[in-house]
């Protein structure tokens, strides 16, 4: 109701500018034909031919339109200057000036205008800004991709030219290069299926197969699968799960790769030997999942950036730790179809990767 009153502004006031310009039009005929027709025409002719009435009549009929149409400009020179200062505005927003912000007056349609084209130039703004933001995170990513990839792939042509040219002698040497190449072929499939799997994570392709679970059975059943190694690299878990079920609803597959992701990244950047600290937390709806993990500072920017582009990438090119780099990005994709969200906090050495979800 209120936004159909202020819609009617403009229109009740220029209908009471019309009416009071046609009344001050109307007694400017009067002041006129009394003043100047009457005392110094009318009062010196005795009779008025056909004629000269028609002239007199046009003449008065002008002066009303004048001053009609003067004293209404002059009642509506503020909104002319208004919609002058939006156009100019507006060719500005035209030339690509994203940070207009027009300056809002009065309560009225043109006041309304310049707030759905402030809240259109913010929308545009932002959308630009993702458009350019994901060009930049694609550029990156092909240039990640094609070093991640030509590393691997420049080797294995190595060892492939080696074997294909008999420059091995040795029986036994030949088979460390056949299984040299072997394994970097694995490698490269595995980098090229996680980066698949990104984009279809990335771009909504994949559907969720929602299953009412217990999340706790789910997670001692990881820790359970994953402790030998863990504990093959020095490194133990402590877990504060509760006993009493958490049910959430999920897609098991998906979940449990997002907990085997921030596990493994645990395993291979935590001190040895060092604690790996599992924690679940219910807050009415609300289930707050955290692993702990002892290791080298990283700056919380750079925790950030972890979950947005190949930033593993980067560590592993001056690293012997082996990954794609993409379990994190992946892992983020995962989480964000469930609704729910994935971040990190850094306190001094400790890292802790957070996973909120809705519980049933």
């Amino acid at each position: 109701m209120r936004n159909n009153i202020v819609t009617r502004k403009i229109s009740i006031k220029l209908l009471f500018i019309i009416t009071l310009s046609f009344f001050l039009a109307i007694i400017a005929c009067s002041l006129f034909s009394k003043y100047i027709i009457y005392n110094y025409i009318l009062s010196r002719t005795e009779s008025l031919s056909a004629a000269q009435y028609n002239i007199f009549a046009s003449i008065l009929f002008i002066v009303g339109m004048v001053v009609f149409i003067l004293f209404f400009l002059f009642f509506i020179r503020n909104e002319i200057r208004y919609i002058k200062y939006i156009a100019n505005e507006v060719k500005r927003f035209a030339g690509e000036n994203f940070d207009l912000v027009l300056e809002i007056r009065g309560n009225d349609e043109l006041a309304e205008l310049c707030i759905n084209i402030n809240s259109m130039s913010k929308k545009l703004k932002n959308t630009i800004n993702k458009e350019r933001a994901a060009e930049k995170t694609k550029n990156e990513l092909i240039t990640n991709v094609s070093h991640d990839l030509r590393t691997p792939l420049t080797a294995m042509i190595g060892y492939l030219d080696i074997l294909k040219n008999d420059k091995v002698n040795n029986r036994e040497k030949e088979m460390d290069y056949l299984k040299s190449a072997y394994n970097l072929s694995i490698k490269l499939k595995k980098l090229i299926d996680e980066l698949f799997e990104y984009t279809k994570l990335a771009g909504g392709e994949i559907k969720l197969e929602l299953i009412k679970v217990d999340i706790c059975s789910i997670l001692n059943q990881v820790i359970g699968e994953y402790l030998p190694i863990l504990e093959s690299k020095n490194l133990s878990v402590i877990s504060h799960i509760p006993d009493t079920p958490i049910l959430v609803k999920i897609d098991i597959e998906k979940m449990v790769r997002v907990f085997h992701n921030i596990l493994s990244n645990a395993e291979k950047y935590s001190y040895k030997p060092s604690i790996i600290e599992i924690n679940v937390e219910q807050n009415d709806k609300t289930l707050l999942i955290s692993f702990s993990n002892r290791c080298k500072y990283i700056s919380q920017d750079e925790l950030d950036r972890m979950f947005e582009r190949f930033y593993r990438a980067d560590i592993s090119r001056s690293s012997n730790i082996q990954g794609s780099g993409l379990g994190l990005a992946i892992s983020k994709e995962i989480v964000r179809l469930h609704t729910g969200d994935i971040w990190a906090e850094a306190n001094k050495d400790t890292i802790t990767f957070k996973i909120k979800l809705q519980a049933i």
